[in-house]
């Protein structure tokens, strides 16, 4: 049976989602989250190190607990696109992206034709190598592999308008810690930097994208009202920070203890 995007599906119910960044290379924690019950894990090759056979059994961990894997890729790169959406991935990230020309480049590189160049079918793993017909396979990728961009250059969020009219676009996303160093200010917390990002969420709103916005709970738990709004706001897809956020659970716990 073809896999859900969890992402999409909640998106198309008019709720949001909410995963995390996986910066870990293991099944173990992958599976742990999947139990969590997260709709979908970010595994990070833009921030984490993983090879690619760790990355593809990740993926499979992903689709076996019933989370969706997503993909942040080093960089806009065809090869490092089709390599995960081969091992199964259902959505990819394209970091630090600063114009509408460069999401056009990735929109070819990650959808089937004819809106973009990729050539894929059914005799992959997601596809029950070959269990499925050419159509069934095309007909749901076409709804489930999904493509993000983060917005996270001047140029970028000054295009925004021209960004998210690409086709074959699903979701739009800041990055405030890059955006930061791009308006050379000191905290992605920066009124400058918090407008930018959400002049990057209207736009994908109006264009009827998936937004979706990263804050750190688990490291400041004052930022959850902060998520509770964004929430209110419609953004459709919620990233709790990153797996090794963990620590800061027990170093806050031990503080604590030890008062």
């Amino acid at each position: 049976m073809l896999p859900v995007n969890r992402m999409v599906r909640a998106f198309k119910e008019g709720r949001p989602s909410f995963g995390t960044y996986m910066r870990t290379p293991s099944e173990k924690m992958v599976e742990m989250l999947g139990f969590a019950g997260l709709d979908f894990v970010r595994i990070d090759m833009n921030a984490g190190f993983f090879n690619l056979e760790k990355l593809e059994s990740m993926i499979r961990t992903a689709h076996a607990v019933g989370v969706t894997p997503a993909v942040r890729v080093e960089k806009n790169d065809p090869f490092q696109i089709q390599a995960a959406l081969g091992m199964g991935a259902l959505h990819i990230i394209i970091p630090e992206v600063g114009s509408a020309s460069e999401v056009e480049a990735a929109v070819k590189a990650a959808k089937l034709a004819p809106i973009g160049d990729r050539h894929a079918g059914p005799s992959s793993f997601v596809g029950g190598y070959g269990s499925v017909s050419s159509k069934e396979y095309r007909d749901w990728a076409m709804e489930n592999v999904t493509l993000s961009v983060q917005v996270e250059k001047i140029s970028g969020v000054e295009s925004i308008d021209e960004i998210v009219k690409v086709k074959g676009l699903d979701m739009v996303q800041s990055g405030r810690g890059t955006l930061s160093a791009d308006y050379k200010v000191g905290s992605q917390y920066d009124p400058i930097v918090i407008d930018a990002e959400a002049k990057v969420i209207a736009a994908g709103k109006a264009a009827g994208k998936m937004t979706s916005v990263q804050y750190y709970p688990l490291k400041d738990q004052q930022q959850i009202p902060w998520i509770r709004e964004f929430i209110k706001k419609g953004v459709s897809c919620i990233c709790l920070g990153t797996d090794i956020d963990i620590v800061d659970v027990f170093r806050r716990l031990l503080r604590d203890l030890n008062a």
